[in-house]
């Protein structure tokens, strides 16, 4: 069971998408594992897209989008508009290029139920710590968000979508979790894809039932860095 939300903000939405989206580019709305299956929606028209995402906010286990600009010819199976059972997604061969690194730092815990307060605060912890470290090793200040669970960090890349720059991220996410996973807080691997679907930042991680030990809480975007 999810929480019904009246905190969601369009005009928050709205700034994060026009912020994290490439301006004219087509995205996807996307919401997995719900009780009518996945939810999808294609749009070019991004204040529809915020409005849509706030109302879908607490009433799915999570609202993701895609972070890299998807082929414009998707646009033609739902223009503007969201469907549940929807049966075609972004594949990661629809990706025009690669604008975004993603890593995600989540707290272990058992599957489909939110973090406790003290894991939730542990993986912000961990992101922050390699910040700092690749900001020492010369990256540039990234993205900071709260994935309503943990933390994530979003370095900008201007690289095509081929095998050369899939094999680099992989590599990459690989370095980064070797030395920043532990038994407390993982960094997860799996977000090398070029499909790549991210936490709206705004709306309500919901996963499983709201509790006093294990809430559900907003997404944020907390610092934009030199993106």
């Amino acid at each position: 069971m999810t929480t019904p939300n009246v905190q969601a903000d369009t005009a928050e939405i709205l700034q994060t998408v026009d912020f994290l989206l490439l301006p004219g580019s087509v995205a996807e709305l996307r919401c997995p594992k719900t009780a009518k299956g996945t939810g999808s929606g294609y749009y070019d028209d991004f204040a529809a897209l915020a409005s849509k995402a706030t109302a879908l906010s607490g009433t799915v286990p999570g609202v993701y989008i895609t972070l890299n600009p998807v082929d414009p010819d998707l646009l033609a199976r739902r223009v503007n508009r969201f469907e549940f059972w929807a049966k075609d997604t972004t594949a990661d061969e629809n990706i025009l290029s690669r604008r975004w690194l993603p890593l995600d730092f989540d707290p272990v815990r058992p599957a489909g139920i939110s973090a406790t307060d003290a894991e939730h605060e542990a993986a912000l912890q961990r992101a922050r710590e390699c910040r700092a470290y690749l900001t020492g090793q010369g990256w540039p200040d990234p993205v900071l968000a709260d994935s309503g669970n943990g933390g994530h960090l979003l370095y900008r890349l201007d690289l095509p979508n081929d095998r050369a720059s899939q094999e680099l991220i992989e590599r990459t996410l690989k370095a980064i979790a070797q030395k920043f996973s532990d038994s407390a807080v993982k960094v997860d691997t799996d977000v090398s894809n070029a499909a790549r679907i991210w936490k709206v930042y705004g709306t309500l991680a919901s996963k499983g039932d709201s509790t006093a030990v294990r809430p559900h809480r907003f997404a944020r975007l907390l610092e934009r860095g030199s993106q």
